[in-house]
C-alpha cells in the first residue's frame, strides 16, 4: 500500500494528534503514525536505542521504502530555524504538525496530495499479471485433474453397471 492511502485509510481510525507518530495507552497520532497503524504496524518499546532526530519519524522508512529519507525542499517557508531541505518523512512531520494542525492552512488531504508528488509509482502491472497467470494456469491445470477423476468414476461406474446387467444377446431369426 502506498503512503499515501495508507495516511487516508488510517485517518479513519486514528485520531490526529500533531507531535508523535503514536500515544501510547491512545488511538491518537500524526499522519505518519496513522499510516503505520493503517498498514498493521504495531508499537512497542524500541529494541535499539532511535536517535533524537528520528524519534518523530521512527523508522517509518522500513515500511514505506528508503524514498522517504530523500532530502527534498519543504513547500513552505516557515521557521527560519528549520533547515529549508529536510528528508521527506521530516517534512510530513512539519507539514502534518505544523500547517494541518496548528495553523490549519493545510489539509490532511493538502498533505496526500504532496506526499503523492514524491512516492513511486505502484508496482508494474506486469508483475501481477504473471502472478495472476500463474495462477489461472494452477487453476485450469486442477479443472483438467477434477474431469479426468470424474471420468474415471464414471467409467468404473458403467463397468459395474454391464457387469451386473450383462446385456442380453440377440440371436438371430427364430427357426421353426
Amino acid at each position: 500500500m502506498k503512503l499515501s492511502e495508507a495516511i487516508l485509510l488510517g485517518s479513519t481510525v486514528v485520531h490526529p494528534r500533531p507531535g508523535s507518530l503514536r500515544v501510547s495507552g491512545t488511538d491518537e497520532g500524526c499522519a505518519l503514525g496513522m499510516a503505520a497503524i493503517a498498514v498493521g504496524c504495531t508499537f512497542g518499546r524500541p529494541l535499539r536505542q532511535i536517535p533524537v532526530k528520528d524519534l518523530r519519524t521512527a523508522n517509518i522508512e522500513s515500511v514505506f521504502g528508503p524514498w522517504l529519507l530523500r532530502v527534498v525542499m519543504r513547500p513552505c517557508e516557515c521557521q527560519p530555524e528549520l533547515p529549508r531541505e529536510m528528508r521527506i518523512k521530516d517534512v510530513i512531520a512539519h507539514l502534518f504538525d505544523v500547517h494541518v494542525m496548528e495553523k490549519k492552512n493545510w489539509s490532511l488531504a493538502d498533505l496526500v496530495e504532496w506526499v503523492q508528488r514524491w512516492e513511486p509509482p505502484e508496482p508494474p502491472s506486469e508483475t501481477m499479471a504473471g502472478v495472476d497467470e500463474t495462477h489461472e494456469n494452477a487453476l485450469l491445470a486442477l479443472q483438467a485433474l477434477e474431469l479426468r477423476a470424474e471420468e474415471a468414476e464414471w467409467q468404473s461406474t458403467r463397468e459395474a453397471f454391464e457387469a451386473k446387467h450383462e446385456p442380453k444377446r440377440r440371436r438371430g431369426p427364430r427357426a421353426l
